[in-house]
């Protein structure tokens, strides 16, 4: 989205970094999760191919590219994570409930909660007039769809973001409970892969639900269904990138 800010190493993660390029490579050479082969063999050549500089441009102009697409909604998410916040997600400083609500517009964000947790109203709440009710009846009824999917799609981010965070911080305690033994830390990262795996594999299926599901509701007021193959593409692009951003570091 409207990220400013490029991707730079930083020597206190090296660690880190070490554990995403081997889950990469164990992946591919192993052939662990054949059905995502494609996916990872392309990191691998990306990383070779490009710089990590190179990459995270690439990255930014995919998220820039979402964000021309989605502006033509009226939509309370203004803006993507910048690399500070997933930083923050990662680490656990920010759930993923606090993460969405620094990206929607601050007039939007106090109305966070109770938006995601929105259900059909009864016979009896849909007659009694509201500021909501009249608020979404002056609104485009794609804007009112494509907004509610765009907070979860942003809502799930958050929330990988910051369980892969926890995976990694495993990982990492038990590299330094083995006395931070180099030769071990293939061995560790292996044991994980089914975890990072599994999780990626879920994100994966989420994500492609709700597209659906908003791709449904577009259809059914007549509206342009594009915005979904935007969206689907972006985050299969952007997860490709960062995978071979890691590797592009070893």
């Amino acid at each position: 989205m409207r990220i400013s800010e490029q991707i730079k190493p930083k020597k206190k993660h090296t660690v880190l970094k070490v554990f995403f390029a081997l889950v990469i490579l164990i992946a591919v050479i192993a052939g662990i999760f054949a059905y995502k082969q494609k996916e990872n063999i392309q990191a691998v050549i990306d990383s070779r191919k490009y710089s990590s500089e190179e990459l995270s441009t690439r990255i930014t102009e995919s998220k820039q590219h979402v964000q021309e697409a989605i502006s033509a909604y009226d939509l309370p998410i203004v803006r993507d994570f910048t690399l500070e916040e997933e930083e923050k997600i990662r680490k656990g400083e920010l759930t993923a409930e606090e993460a969405v609500q620094l990206i929607m517009a601050p007039e939007k964000a106090e109305n966070t909660d109770a938006a995601s947790t929105e259900t059909a109203p009864s016979p009896e709440q849909s007659s009694a007039p509201s500021d909501t009710t009249t608020t979404q009846v002056q609104q485009n009824p794609a804007d009112v769809i494509v907004a509610n999917y765009i907070q979860q799609v942003y809502g799930l981010k958050a929330y990988y973001i910051g369980a892969l965070g926890q995976v990694e911080g495993e990982m990492r305690a038990a590299y330094i409970e083995s006395g931070r033994d180099k030769t071990k830390i293939a061995g560790i990262v292996q044991n994980y892969m089914p975890r990072v795996g599994a999780l990626e594999s879920e994100c994966d299926g989420k994500i492609s639900s709700l597209l659906a599901s908003m791709r449904s509701e577009l259809s059914a007021v007549g509206a342009d269904t594009s915005i979904t193959d935007t969206i689907y593409n972006a985050y299969i692009e952007e997860k490709a990138l960062k995978k071979a951003y890691y590797l592009s570091k070893y």
